[in-house]
């Protein structure tokens, strides 16, 4: 962790607007700390064991390797967004989905996401169901999407489970008008529980209230990113 003596160090460097590298900073700062308390401990006749010193800086080191993937994702991010083109951002806290050009937002709603839920089988196979979070692209569009139940449907109702191929797992007019594919069976699709819109209450999908499920399904195409948090 960097000290009030890491932060004067650092306000120095932005001070006199040298310029340096997030990993290069904070080994900077780090470097300075050992050093200020090499000097402290030798004031006091007292000193800092070198391994000590060492294994600080190197965690430290690891710290801002960390940050630096992390700011070059966010700079990817910035970067595939300079084309203007529409993006969607879901909240997945506080359930919300945004529609945005740039920094404008085009349409704020709110959405159902992951329960957090877990069911498990008998024969030991287990289901948690939370939205994925990450950067994705909406891999297809569907008009009148049915639901093909899977096996945990059936586990969580205590029914028996039906092979594959059983017409039985085709499910019409529970996935609204339209759907959004985002790949791995996850979709952005319509509800019949528009009463849960803000809470967490799927199985992993982002539902929508069929208007704003109509508008996102008009505006956005396939490529479109969206983002979930």
């Amino acid at each position: 962790m960097i000290s009030w003596f890491g932060v004067l160090v650092y306000y120095i460097i932005v001070s006199m607007k040298i310029r340096l590298s997030t990993k290069t900073a904070i080994f900077v700062i780090a470097l300075m700390q050992a050093l200020c308390a090499c000097v402290l401990a030798g004031d006091e006749r007292q000193s800092v064991p070198t391994e000590q010193l060492r294994e600080q800086i190197k965690i430290l080191q690891q710290d801002a390797v960390k940050l630096e993937e992390q700011n070059q994702g966010l700079r990817q991010m910035v970067k595939e967004l300079d084309d203007n083109e529409i993006y969607l951002v879901v909240d997945t806290e506080n359930s919300r989905l945004l529609m945005m050009r740039g920094n404008k937002v085009l349409l704020s709603a709110l959405v159902g996401t992951g329960s957090h839920e877990f069911v498990e089988e008998e024969t030991g196979r287990n289901w948690y169901f939370e939205t994925p979070l990450g950067s994705f692209t909406i891999l297809g569009k569907e008009r009148n999407p049915a639901w093909i139940r899977p096996d945990w449907s059936y586990v969580e109702e205590n029914m028996p489970i039906p092979p594959m191929n059983d017409p039985d797992r085709i499910v019409r007019g529970v996935l609204g008008k339209y759907a959004l594919l985002l790949g791995n069976a996850y979709k952005i699709h319509g509800t019949t529980y528009t009463d849960l819109l803000g809470t967490h209450f799927t199985h992993g999908c982002i539902s929508l209230g069929d208007d704003d499920l109509a508008l996102v399904h008009s505006a956005a195409k396939i490529g479109t990113k969206v983002y979930i948090y």
